[in-house]
């Protein structure tokens, strides 16, 4: 019952930082430390039922880079490292030489080093750095977005910084919050109401879920995989958010 209770305040906490939370920081740095450092030792349990379909499009990776072997990933916006403990359950992280878990957040950071220390995973690194100028010393076989495009404010600049970089066989794995377009592919087509809703709610947190980061991405890669649906928010009853899962290559 203890634990329980526990629980649900570390929730609420998470909940009170994201619908409540006041912004502050003349940087994105600054924002990003602001808006998880109350709430990043909670994170991973919360966002477990709210950031859908992680698991989900790291399985599809992984599906895609069976039989490889000293491959290199970057985990572009990675937070607590959760993607590498995620990734693990389908594939043998030793098939990775390196593995670079890339955050701007301190606080996230510190959590993804002592997941990292906790685990035991020799080859994977936590780098506090702007993804936007992270260049890994190899090419990247495999780099991943999850629920960080949205949050990144100069989208174009770091989709073709780790384009720069993915190898010519390599794919990029995308999960993430959207709204689509005014006109946009039937499977993707939300009405006026949901689009201009969820936009402004998540503006709010400095996250933007407007359709352009995934042109972008579609602009510079071809799809190989898309799925697009929605999700529920942890103690908000009725509404459902929109996401999409999505993997491209060259």
């Amino acid at each position: 019952m203890a634990q329980m209770v526990h629980s649900v305040k570390q929730d609420m906490q998470c909940l009170a930082a994201m619908w409540f939370g006041r912004i502050t920081g003349d940087t994105h740095k600054e924002r990003l430390q602001a808006f998880y450092s109350s709430q990043a030792q909670a994170y991973d349990a919360f966002r477990a039922g709210f950031l859908h379909g992680r698991e989900q499009m790291l399985v599809e990776c992984a599906s895609r880079l069976q039989g490889r072997s000293g491959m290199v990933w970057v985990d572009l916006g990675g937070g607590t490292a959760e993607n590498v403990r995620m990734l693990s359950r389908c594939l043998d992280l030793s098939a990775f030489q390196n593995i670079y878990v890339v955050d701007l957040c301190s606080a996230l950071c510190d959590v993804a080093a002592a997941k990292v220390e906790g685990f035991g995973w020799t080859n994977v690194e936590v780098i506090e750095e702007d993804a936007c100028e992270f260049r890994p010393p190899a090419p990247a076989t495999l780099v991943t977005f999850s629920y960080s495009l949205s949050m990144i404010p100069q989208f174009i600049k770091v989709i073709d910084r780790a384009l720069s970089y993915l190898d010519v066989d390599g794919i990029v794995g995308v999960a993430d919050f959207t709204t689509s377009a005014k006109f946009d592919k039937p499977e993707r087509q939300h009405s006026w109401l949901r689009r201009w809703f969820w936009r402004a709610v998540f503006d709010l947190d400095c996250i933007d879920l407007g359709p352009e980061q995934r042109q972008y991405l579609e602009h510079r890669l071809a799809t190989v995989y898309e799925d697009n649906s929605f999700g529920k928010i942890p103690y908000v009853p009725i509404l459902k958010v929109p996401y999409y899962i999505w993997i491209g290559k060259v």
